[in-house]
């Protein structure tokens, strides 16, 4: 087995990891709408899960735009540490205020060291409302 593999990589509104290690995701989501450039999405949380091997790990996770540009600007990072007899380990990361400056195809990325782990897409839409009256 390889020291870290990615086996679940996703976005979501909530997300908490209860006693027992199991993770709860509420409201995953691979679509942000914005009325307006910038914007900024006030909260969401990364939800991984990685078969690793017992030891230390450092971990960071960074969104990317659609034109390749890491765009939080302080990437979460992560230490994590897998006791001698497990082999996965399950990583929540809370993310406020990410900046969006980009329509488009965007992606999660999580990494160990500059190894990719890999990544999840997510889209970015700009959706014009209409005032009422105009049609």
């Amino acid at each position: 087995m390889a020291d870290l593999q990615l086996h679940t990589l996703l976005l979501c509104d909530y997300a908490l990891t209860a006693q027992d290690g199991k993770i709860s995701a509420i409201g995953v989501f691979s679509q942000i709408n914005v009325a307006r450039l910038p914007a900024t999405h006030g909260r969401c949380f990364i939800v991984a899960i990685l078969e690793a091997a017992p030891g230390a790990h450092e971990l960071t996770f960074q969104m990317i735009s659609p034109t390749g540009k890491p765009t939080l600007q302080q990437a979460p990072r992560l230490r994590i540490d897998v006791p001698p007899n497990a082999t996965s380990a399950n990583i929540v990361a809370d993310l406020k205020g990410m900046r969006i400056a980009e329509i488009g195809r965007h992606r999660i990325e999580v990494r160990a060291g500059d190894q990719l782990l890999g990544s999840s897409p997510f889209l970015v839409n700009l959706i014009l409302r209409q005032t009422p009256g105009n049609a």
